[in-house]
């Protein structure tokens, strides 16, 4: 990898990290406020065990296929440098926001299982690769 692709990906991942803290609001927002059905109460009991999980994951959707495919964050140090900025942010957006201790941790481990399950994927198919390529040698 050159070392001007290198720096371009790393300024990437910081980029997408810190964008990552706010693109969950705004999904929350704008595509599940309005879609969801009225007699569903998104910010009650489902908040924590649906409501931000799935809008974590629409943001991951997002982030985690531009970081797999053009800034290669499947590499454990990119993936905690994302996962690092992607907690800061969202700490630092929900302190903003007043959020108590006990939802902002709430909000901390969800991220880090779904970087934990990016990452797994990531050996999985890096494994594959390397099995497939070392037997056609």
């Amino acid at each position: 990898m050159s070392k001007t692709r290198n720096i371009v990906c790393w300024v990437g991942i910081v980029i997408l990290g810190l964008a990552h803290g706010l693109l969950e609001d705004i999904l929350f927002i704008s595509v599940l406020v309005p879609y969801m059905p009225p007699s569903w109460d998104l910010t009650g009991d489902l908040f924590f065990l649906f409501t931000v999980p799935l809008a974590q994951l629409m943001a991951f959707a997002i982030t985690g296929t531009i970081g797999w495919f053009l800034l290669d964050l499947r590499h454990t140090p990119r993936l905690i440098t994302f996962w690092a900025l992607w907690s800061i942010a969202r700490t630092a957006f929900l302190n903003f926001a007043l959020n108590p201790i006990q939802d902002i941790a709430i909000y901390l481990a969800w991220i880090a299982l779904w970087c934990f399950l990016y990452w797994l994927l990531a050996r999985v198919v890096g494994n594959r690769q390397t099995t497939a390529s070392g037997s056609a040698v």
